[in-house]
């Protein structure tokens, strides 16, 4: 089975799982990826449309930049060539020639210094319209805005007994979907169960 690596401590802080709430169809006029960065541009190509001062990156999987307070974490779906297969010789599988070692963009994740829920919620329904699908529970979890193209998780945190949030992430659906049975290695197991009461 293939290998895919990218990057699970994006994700990693805990969330708590509630009951789905809403589940109200499609959002409008999500973008194909973010900004002037599109869903399957290839990272060396990507360089220049994130927004930002560069951070870090592995040339491979991850971009990382920072404008002020804001951070941005552009994924790419990479496989590794030399864990992709083998043939019959035993030999790692080699990438097509002129084909390069690189991942291509499927999701960005957006972090800032704490917010309250109700100014950044009230933001993205600026852009994009009402949500689509809402799981919180004891002030945590997500709200969804569910686009053709792109799904926005907006995370919810509880933080002195009210709603905050810290993080917005962008995701391909379609490489999202492609990557159903590897979501364990994006999400933690909490946030999983959120998704899964999303509807997503």
């Amino acid at each position: 089975m293939k290998r895919i690596f990218i990057i699970p401590m994006l994700f990693a802080f805990a969330v708590a799982v509630g009951q789905e709430e809403k589940s109200t169809g499609t959002a409008r006029a999500i973008p194909a990826g973010y900004g002037d960065a599109k869903w399957g541009t290839r990272l060396s190509a990507a360089r220049g449309s994130v927004k930002g001062k560069l951070v870090h990156t592995d040339d491979r999987s991850v971009i990382i930049t920072r404008d002020g307070d804001l951070e941005y974490h552009y994924g790419f779906f990479y496989i590794d060539p030399a864990l992709a297969g083998e043939t019959a010789e035993g030999e790692p599988e080699r990438k097509p020639e002129g084909e390069t070692d690189e991942g291509t963009l499927f999701f960005v994740a957006l972090t800032f210094p704490y917010l309250s829920l109700d100014e950044v919620k009230k933001r993205i329904e600026e852009k994009f319209g009402p949500s689509t699908n809402e799981n919180i529970h004891n002030n945590q979890g997500a709200i969804a805005w569910n686009g053709d193209q792109t799904l926005v998780i907006l995370w919810v945190d509880r933080y002195e007994d009210r709603p905050y949030t810290r993080r917005i992430t962008y995701l391909d659906k379609r490489i999202t979907k492609e990557l159903r049975d590897y979501r364990f290695r994006v999400f933690n197991r909490v946030e999983l169960g959120i998704l899964r009461n999303l509807g997503i």
